[in-house]
């Protein structure tokens, strides 16, 4: 009951259910997954990539576990008595279990922050070609049930190997969240065509199969995977609201994710791949914290002080104040929205109830939807740090992410113009010119934020995205040379 209430409270405030639990990666892992998933349903439609970013009310999508890879990866091998699958892959030779292994465990998605190695169901593989795009699945136990005759020949085979009792991959939302619906939800409304059509071929361009020998290694293995969908499910983005009048972040999404996706012929697939891993997260943070902004009665674009010297400054300090102060945004926010609904409900005491400890300004009830917003950020390297004293800032990845996202393929933009848009785009402060148009202009001496433009322009010669053509002339470029 608790959860649920949470989870409404939750929705209401921002459209989509945030929890730590489906933070960072975990949310373009998920919208991958469903654009390969859509591909994969409408394979065998003669007109390509067909299905992909439609705005219809109806949406299907078929979902890969990829159980198979992620066990091999993780060494939990195969489900007790699978021997037929063992022989049909050739696993019970040490070399090829040791080789795969080494494979697959390279290719797994890091999630900054674990303390421990989690289960294979705890592990995703990062999306690097078509093929190796999945969705989410956990361990249950197989029952009677599962072995009878509404299954098709296979899942009957399969499941009759297995004894009832026994734990075996099953494809269902354990850290898929919403995350990825939300933002598939925003690109498929996407009001402009072209951008929305520029948009569909690039992100079928990553999902589509990549015919490489990578890409063939894991589409044999997905095929002996314990679990698979036999038909298309339908999409759950109904309960999802983007918010778009009070928010510009799903407009934000989408443009950057044009300008990322549709780099086909200048920047190879697996950096498109990684730039859209971070961009994504990364915007449906912002659009939380100005949702939650919104709901307090602020007005206008926040801004966000990114430190990029190497040292303790009164700048790195009003940065760390940023970041407390927008988590204190998020669980105000939470507060003011339980106490609406809780005079919506009127006599329903019950309802009253439920609502009640969403008022409060700490508790576990608010902790995990202010969790995805920090956490999410520090994932994706915009923030300094997973734990203890953290600022914004934007490493090497997220730095790439965030230029590749707002300059369009093949042109440049000059190093001040660029502060300037990344200030009236995003409320993201990294000089002292665009910090004079803010409110940080009273907080933080203009030597200091001198010194930090000079820090940022270094971090983008650094990556290859600025290129120094005179004492006065700095060009910002989309892609590196």
């Amino acid at each position: 009951m608790a959860d649920r209430s949470k989870a409404e409270v939750v929705l209401r405030l921002f459209g989509v259910n945030l929890e730590r639990q489906g933070r960072g990666f975990y949310v373009p892992l998920e919208m991958l997954a469903i654009a390969r998933g859509v591909y994969l349903a409408h394979q065998e439609n003669p007109e390509k990539f067909a299905g992909l970013l439609d705005g219809g009310a109806d949406m299907v999508y078929r979902r890969t576990s990829h159980d198979l890879a992620r066990r091999i990866a993780t060494r939990a091998y195969i489900v007790e008595g699978d021997e037929e699958l063992s022989k049909a892959v050739e696993l019970d030779s040490p070399e090829t279990m040791a080789t795969l292994h080494a494979l697959f465990s390279s290719l797994l998605v890091e999630i900054p922050g674990r303390r421990s190695q989690p289960g294979w169901f705890g592990v995703h593989i990062y999306p690097f070609v078509g093929e190796l795009i999945h969705y989410d699945a956990v361990e249950r136990r197989i029952k009677q049930s599962d072995a009878s005759a509404k299954n098709s020949d296979k899942k009957r085979k399969q499941a009759s190997k297995v004894a009832p009792g026994i734990n075996a991959p099953s494809i269902e939302r354990y850290l898929f969240r919403d995350g990825g619906e939300w933002a598939y939800k925003v690109l498929r409304s996407d009001p402009d065509p072209d951008r929305k059509e520029a948009t569909r071929k690039g992100m079928a361009d990553l999902v589509q199969d990549s015919g490489t020998p990578l890409g063939n290694l894991a589409k044999a293995l997905s095929a002996h995977d314990f679990d698979y969908d036999e038909a298309p499910v339908e999409g759950m983005d109904k309960g999802i609201t983007l918010h778009e009048d009070l928010s510009p972040w799903p407009d934000l999404l989408r443009g950057g994710t044009r300008n990322i996706v549709t780099r086909i012929a200048t920047v190879p697939r697996a950096k498109r791949t990684e730039s859209l891993m971070h961009w994504v997260p990364y915007c449906l943070a912002r659009h939380q914290l100005h949702l939650a902004r919104m709901k307090l009665g602020a007005t206008g674009q926040v801004s966000i002080l990114l430190d990029f010297g190497n040292e303790a400054t009164p700048l790195r300090t009003e940065s760390q104040k940023n970041l407390t102060r927008f988590r204190n945004d998020i669980v105000n926010a939470i507060n003011v929205q339980a106490r609406e609904m809780i005079d919506e409900a009127e006599g329903d005491e019950g309802r009253r109830r439920r609502y009640e400890r969403f008022t409060k300004e700490a508790g576990n009830a608010v902790a995990s939807p202010r969790a995805f917003f920090s956490e999410t950020l520090a994932a994706v390297g915009a923030l300094n740090a997973t734990a203890g004293r953290r600022h914004f800032t934007m490493k090497p990845p997220m730095l790439e992410s965030l230029v590749s996202a707002t300059i369009p393929q093949g042109t440049e933009m000059e190093f001040d113009q660029f502060c300037k848009l990344l200030y009236e785009k995003y409320g993201l402060v990294v000089e002292n010119k665009v910090a004079a148009a803010s409110p940080l202009a009273y907080e933080v001496d203009s030597s200091f934020l001198e010194h930090n433009g000079k820090a940022f322009r270094e971090k983008l010669a650094a990556i290859g995205l600025l290129t120094q053509y005179s004492d006065a002339t700095s060009m910002v470029r989309g892609e590196p040379r």
